[in-house]
């Protein structure tokens, strides 16, 4: 009999890949999720500032008041997708469970 690997053994070279494409792909399929994605980008592309303070080019900068609400949104727009992508992974990672257990013949 051969041995079962697991998911992550069977795709541990391209396992980051496989995550980040299933993370892309809520961008296509989840409304909520694509809204949000362009909100950040817009508010990005709207205030260069911030992306330079998010890039890690913080010598020398100040944020005013307004950059510093647009920030506040910003980190509650990427802990809103990230909590998105959580939810994405654990259901794909029960949905792997379930084709797991079958395969070795836990269910019916």
């Amino acid at each position: 009999m051969s041995e079962i690997k697991n998911f992550y053994e069977e795709h541990e070279d391209m396992f980051e890949e496989y995550l980040e494409n299933i993370i892309g792909n809520l961008k296509n399929k989840n409304e909520k999720y694509k809204k949000l994605y362009q909100e950040y980008n817009n508010l990005l592309s709207k205030n260069k500032n911030l992306n330079w303070v998010l890039e890690g080019q913080i010598a020398g900068r100040t944020l005013n008041n307004y950059e510093c609400k647009m920030l506040s949104k910003l980190v509650q727009i990427f802990y809103d997708m990230k909590e998105i992508e959580a939810k994405e992974l654990f259901f794909l990672g029960g949905n792997e469970a379930y084709f797991y257990f079958k395969n070795i013949g836990i269910l019916k």
